[in-house]
């Protein structure tokens, strides 16, 4: 969380508050992260609390940007999706399995705002996304946007000094980060033909 709210301010900020918020009952490596059970009660609870920060702040509105990691990105997926969205500014995933839509447009925001990071060597983005999540939010085909990740598998997103952080950071000061390269599905393995010998 320092290191974003770091990120944020040396690129204009200003004033930055990070919040880490775990209000769920994450999922444990017995199946239930391959399905939205665990999302959807989580994503009714974050989008209670964005709302309440909406609600609680005075003075000018505040740029919000909302992110998750790995199946955080789900439940934030889930929580923009339903009851008329999070009314962040801007969504950031990372490292993410699917945010149960097949479309950035179905966050209830501008899909110019929402934001996907990957890494080539997390199987998380690459092998467990598209499965039973929803689609990849860093397939070109989602219709969000990619920023630029230049560190290696699952938790490297906030690696000291990275394109990556520095990317983050530019999100939350509400400035656009450099671009990254849509995540590519791998072609169809084409069925064998002809005799077998």
């Amino acid at each position: 969380m320092g290191r974003l709210q770091e990120a944020a301010q040396a690129k204009g900020s200003g004033s930055t508050a990070v919040v880490s918020w775990l209000g769920y009952d994450a999922p444990e490596v017995d199946g239930s992260m391959a399905t939205t059970g665990r999302a959807e009660p989580a994503g009714d609870d974050l989008r209670n609390f964005t709302h309440g920060l909406r609600e609680s702040h005075q003075g000018e509105r505040a740029h919000m940007t909302v992110l998750g990691h790995s199946y955080g990105s789900t439940v934030v997926g889930v929580g923009a999706s339903h009851g008329g969205g999070l009314d962040a500014d801007d969504v950031v995933v990372v490292g993410s399995p699917g945010m149960a839509v097949d479309h950035a447009k179905d966050l209830n925001m501008n899909p110019d705002h929402v934001w996907a990071g990957w890494a080539p060597d997390d199987i998380v983005s690459t092998a467990a996304s598209d499965q039973t999540l929803g689609e990849n939010p860093a397939d070109k085909e989602f219709g969000g946007k990619i920023f630029d990740v230049d560190t290696s598998g699952h938790g490297g997103y906030w690696d000291d000094g990275s394109e990556s952080l520095a990317n983050q950071g530019r999100i939350i000061a509400g400035k656009r980060p450099g671009k990254g390269d849509y995540h590519q599905q791998p072609a169809p393995t084409p069925p064998e033909t002809g005799p077998k010998w």
